[in-house]
């Protein structure tokens, strides 16, 4: 199954403002699972949920780590190629304004959405990330500037240590990247606050 076009598993649910929500889920989940939380960033907008579509052990994902839970980077930018296609095959089928598409996502999704920003900056408007990472062990330099990024991580999530957060935080920055670090005393998880605080500066 190709993962570049529309036979792609997907959701697309129409809005009626002109932004677009990319919507990534997380290992295990589907096209479905973070419906409720674009919703919940943003009601009127439209939302673009692709499947990842690499296996681990049965479950799907956007890209693939290896067994000491690090990443393939060759993997990434091969996902990261298919999702800007099937972007650009979507905004064609369902009239996308592609200048104004934002990205959602968690834990993997969200590394996905990273490193979209990362490769394709033109790509997206900004994204909120959630229980995400760095996706590179080195990042290239990239002009960031205008796009609006929140990060919403646990203080107490292994996959998303404090210090990595902080690093990854200043080099978004440092890109031009307008970046609101969002923390939480918990682990590997979305909060509704973080959620809430996102959705009222995206209405603002």
């Amino acid at each position: 199954m190709a993962n570049n076009d529309l036979s792609r598993p997907h959701v697309f649910i129409q809005g009626t403002s002109s932004r677009t929500i990319l919507a990534l889920h997380g290992t295990g989940a589907d096209e479905h699972n973070i419906l409720g939380l674009a919703g919940a960033l943003d009601a009127t907008a439209s939302v673009l949920s692709p499947r990842g579509m690499h296996l681990e052990s049965g479950m799907s994902r956007f890209f693939e780590r290896y067994a000491d839970g690090t990443f393939n980077e060759q993997s990434i930018d091969i996902a990261v190629n298919d999702l800007a296609e099937f972007i650009g095959a979507a905004s064609a089928e369902y009239a996308i304004d592609v200048s104004n598409i934002f990205a959602t996502g968690f834990s993997n999704g969200a590394n996905t959405a990273s490193a979209l920003m990362i490769r394709r900056p033109q790509m997206l408007v900004g994204a909120a990330l959630f229980g995400s990472t760095i996706p590179f062990a080195e990042v290239e330099p990239v002009d960031l500037s205008g796009k609006k990024i929140w990060l919403a991580n646990g203080d107490h999530d292994s996959y998303a240590p404090v210090d990595v957060s902080e690093r990854w935080v200043d080099q978004l920055r440092d890109f031009g990247a307008d970046v609101t670090w969002l923390r939480h005393p918990g682990g590997h998880q979305i909060v509704a606050e973080h959620v809430r605080i996102i959705a009222d500066e995206l209405r603002a």
